[in-house]
Formats: structure tokens, C-alpha cells, sequence
């Protein structure tokens, strides 16, 4: 059986991003059915697209091998902060990510855990 993985990423710490993308690609390439959602201060880390290097590689990567799932859709609004620098939304948009929002605004993962789905936080 192939084995279900599925990387939510909280963490706005470059290292640990890298890290997480890095080590999500590495089990899709050894056939492991892999998802990867961004949650709260992690997606304000796609303001980094155009800056990053290292996390532009790995994003695109992952985006081609169809492993990200999309983001948190209140994450991605500043998570109610009103602070317009941290509304990533049009950032997500252009990138073609979906906007999470089954569990009251937020990305759930009930819906992954039920198709046996086993969550990695990172």
C-alpha cells in the first residue's frame, strides 16, 4: 500500500520550510502519495518567491509535481490582522493555489485523516 503523507506547514523559519518542501519531494520521488497544505505564518512566506532562491526552486518543484494542496484562505488574508503586507492572497491567486477553508476559514485535515492520510507538522 502506498503510503499517505500529508506535510502541513506552520512554521515562517526558512530552515525548517526548505526542510519540509525538501523532505516532501524526497517521498513523492520514492512513490509516497504526498500533499502539501501552508498554514498560518508559513504562507506569508510567498512573498519570498521573487527573493529566495533556495525556496523559489523547491516551491516550483513541488507546484509542478502537483504535491501542494494550497493554503489556509485566513492565513493567506494576515490571519485577521488587517496588516496589508502579510494579505498574500494575490500571491496565491497568481500561483494557481487554492484557498483552504473547510474548518470555519481555515484548512482542515479531517478530510485527509479519514483517507488515511498520516500529518506531518512542520
Amino acid at each position: 500500500m502506498k503510503r499517505k503523507l500529508l506535510f502541513m506547514i506552520f512554521t515562517e523559519e526558512a530552515c525548517k520550510q526548505n526542510h519540509a518542501f525538501m523532505y516532501a519531494l524526497e517521498c513523492a520521488g520514492k512513490g509516497c502519495d504526498v500533499k502539501i497544505i501552508l498554514e498560518g505564518p508559513a504562507t506569508a512566506r510567498l512573498r519570498m518567491l521573487a527573493k529566495d532562491a533556495k525556496f523559489s526552486e523547491l516551491f516550483k518543484r513541488a507546484k509542478n509535481a502537483k504535491l501542494i494542496e494550497g493554503i489556509c484562505r485566513t492565513a493567506a488574508k494576515g490571519c485577521s490582522t488587517g496588516i496589508k503586507a502579510r494579505n498574500v492572497t494575490m500571491i496565491a491567486k497568481r500561483e494557481g493555489l487554492k484557498l483552504i477553508s473547510e474548518l470555519d476559514g481555515h484548512a482542515g485535515i479531517a478530510r485527509f485523516i479519514s483517507l488515511g492520510y498520516q500529518v506531518l507538522i512542520f
